[in-house]
């Protein structure tokens, strides 16, 4: 019964250990985005809409979350190609949290976002 304890109990330090080297990984990632803060979450073949933020000079993609919500990615690598205004768009990468106060309607919320893969919508 011992022997079955301790080999649970190393698995799930192993278990620990892999995520947590992931999340570091994660981390490492947003270094082109030096305002990103800490990892919030993986955006998996998401759809959204490319805007331009003329305060920050920089485009990002909003995903809408519900009817009167969403999440605002100010991209960190968007590739020109894809650096238009309204253009529909599928995309997978990672969220970091946005240190600065941003002033936006209630259910907006604002992130920084790196991009793995993206490709035009209809």
């Amino acid at each position: 019964m011992q022997s079955v304890s301790l080999g649970l109990v190393g698995a799930l330090l192993v278990s620990m250990s892999l995520l947590s080297s992931c999340r570091e990984q994660k981390a490492l990632t947003a270094t082109n985005c030096p305002e990103a803060t800490r990892f919030v979450k993986d955006a998996a073949d998401l759809g959204g809409t490319v805007y331009y933020d003329s305060a920050q000079n920089r485009y990002g993609i909003q995903v809408a979350t519900s009817m009167d919500s969403a999440d605002m990615g100010l991209t960190c690598n968007l590739p020109k190609a894809y650096q238009k205004a309204q253009l529909k768009v599928r995309f997978s990468g990672q969220y970091y949290a946005d240190a600065r106060p941003v002033n936006a309607p209630v259910g907006y919320q604002h992130y920084y976002l790196t991009i793995d893969s993206i490709s035009k919508s209809d």
